[in-house]
């Protein structure tokens, strides 16, 4: 069993003979609207052509125009992964990016203890454990990548790719987010570990009480999907959301009359909004789309299995907020 630390990315889009821009949390909007972040004349580029977002371990640029990006002279109409030394051509502008990992790992916010001996802790998110070598925890025999760890709002969740996983003695089903509480134990193939939280900022009671709600949610549709801010007490999470997972996230914040945000929506009222032209979606399809729409918010540092809850027996669903969240769109 070994270990290999791994380091967050930060990212900086320089303009051809011009200045250079850091890629935030919110991430750089590039078009011909003058509230984008990098704004060009030419009339063939879209008001918002393209945003340029940095996810744990790297950076993407997400197309959003009529047109396909370009990256090092390659089109592009879908999101791509961006490495140090790309050039991204756009009507009217050529971006060089840099990309480059921040310095120390944080002190680890939750350890994994393994029965036959060894202490490992989860120093960033994601954090992969599996049988290859860039994994983050290697173990030898298992397969590559077979299990990620993510951690959001001060929480743990496992996601298995494969194989059986199971928490405390249950099953855990495989490409789903599930939580990892203090004192639970995961077992792989062999192997089992203990959780214990190592930074707490409140006594460890139940950390569903802890999950921070939003206080405000701004959703911005754009072509291909939508750009959805949440504002919490810790500050603002932006996160892009493509086609029927910001339908969804509407169906959700914004639901016909008769709802209100927060309340639980009913399977046939969310599947006439996210799939208006399919007749019967099922109830695997909305569990596969809530499954996807869970871990983009997870990977913008939000617990969305907290969020994005279906009801206990099935058939409707909401996303948690604070009392009087404000809900706006545009």
């Amino acid at each position: 069993m070994e270990w290999s630390a791994s380091r967050r990315a930060r990212c900086i889009l320089s303009v051809t003979g011009g200045p250079s821009r850091r890629v935030g949390s919110h991430g750089v909007w590039i078009g011909r609207d003058r509230d984008c972040d990098v704004v060009g004349d030419d009339p063939h580029l879209s008001r918002r052509h393209a945003l340029v977002r940095v996810t744990q371990t790297s950076a993407e640029i997400l197309p959003l125009g009529r047109q396909a990006v370009k990256v090092n002279g390659k089109d592009y109409d879908r999101p791509q992964e961006l490495h140090h030394g790309d050039k991204i051509e756009l009507p009217g502008l050529e971006l060089s990016v840099e990309l480059s990992t921040s310095g120390n790992d944080p002190e680890p916010m939750f350890r994994l203890t393994r029965d036959q001996g060894g202490s490992f802790g989860v120093t960033h998110s994601p954090f992969v454990v599996g049988g290859d070598s860039s994994d983050d925890l290697i173990i030898k025999k298992w397969p590559a990548h077979a299990l990620t760890l993510h951690i959001a709002q001060g929480e743990l969740f496992v996601d298995v790719a494969k194989g059986k996983a199971l928490r405390n003695g249950d099953p855990i089903p495989t490409k789903t987010l599930e939580p990892l509480m203090p004192g639970d134990h995961l077992e792989y193939r062999n192997e089992r570990f203990m959780i214990s939280q190592t930074a707490l900022d409140v006594p460890p009671t139940q950390v569903t009480e802890r999950t921070e709600l939003p206080t405000r949610v701004s959703i911005e549709v754009l072509p291909r999907g939508g750009r959805v801010v949440f504002t919490l007490k810790g500050g603002e999470h932006a996160v892009f959301l493509h086609d029927r997972r910001l339908d969804l996230i509407v169906a959700l914040l914004k639901p016909p009359e008769g709802y209100r945000a927060g309340d639980y929506i009913p399977d046939e009222v969310v599947t006439s909004i996210v799939w208006p032209r399919k007749a019967g979606a099922s109830r695997e399809d909305i569990n596969v789309l809530i499954a996807r729409c869970r871990r983009d918010l997870v990977e913008a540092g939000l617990a969305g299995p907290r969020l994005v809850q279906r009801a206990p027996t099935g058939g409707a669903t909401r996303f948690a907020l604070a009392p009087n969240a404000e809900i706006t769109s545009r």
